[in-house]
């Protein structure tokens, strides 16, 4: 069940155009106003970034962001994808997905 309303929440932000797919998403340091910036020229104001692996320069770069929610697929769940309504999730982490779902 958990599973299935997963699938319907990720297929209904595809519907809406809010969930957006990324080759992968990175920073080169742990500088929140470069991950501010990249999000900002993206046209995302509140997101959660689903990441195939969150490294360090990542988690680190959206701490301080408030409207910011990074995460690995097996950490997603359902009222954080309704919550912030906007996803960017990795290709690699939709592979992750479809192995959960």
């Amino acid at each position: 069940m958990y599973r299935a309303g997963l699938a319907a929440i990720l297929s209904q932000l595809v519907r809406e155009g809010k969930l957006k797919v990324v080759e992968s998403l990175g920073v080169d340091s742990p500088k929140t106003k470069l991950l501010a910036v990249k999000l900002k020229s993206m046209g995302f104001g509140k997101v959660m970034i689903i990441a195939d692996s969150v490294d360090e320069n990542l988690w680190l770069s959206s701490r301080n962001l408030p409207n910011v929610y990074v995460v690995e697929p097996h950490q997603a769940d359902p009222w954080s994808l309704v919550k912030f309504g906007n996803v960017l999730i990795t290709k690699a982490a939709i592979k992750q997905f479809e192995e959960m779902v």
